[in-house]
């Protein structure tokens, strides 16, 4: 199951969603995994609306359990594709290719992936 940046800030950010986010993330938590491009967005997100606990975020995030992938060559080209065909931005794109290149499901809140081709999912 890939990670969408919406989710981790939904959980961080106490946002709508956020419960049933740290629901889903302790539900699938040893097949979760994240593109470090959505690491990345998270970490700056983070930095910006909460800098005064960024630190221990960060801590918190690297130490979760979370399997971080750097995207290669192959899920930069299918990420590039995946932006003209969806309406999707850069972090999204590379959650979208790393689902593709290991053939799994995307946990996210963000609209924009509904209409992937890829499992979504979502509340």
């Amino acid at each position: 199951m890939v990670v969408d940046t919406s989710v981790l800030l939904a959980v961080y950010f106490a946002e709508a969603h956020g419960e049933w986010a740290a629901s889903k993330l302790e539900e699938y938590g040893p097949e979760l995994r994240m593109s470090t491009v959505n690491l990345t967005e998270t970490l700056i997100r983070i930095r910006d609306r909460q800098p005064q606990l960024a630190d221990e975020i960060e801590v918190e995030l690297l130490q979760s359990g979370i399997r971080f992938v750097s995207p290669d060559t192959k899920q930069a080209r299918i990420a590039a594709q995946a932006r003209l065909r969806y309406p999707l931005n850069l972090g999204d794109c590379f959650a979208y290719a790393l689902a593709v290149s290991e053939d799994c499901a995307i946990l996210a809140l963000d609209r924009d992936f509904r209409a992937v081709d890829r499992p979504v999912i979502s509340p």
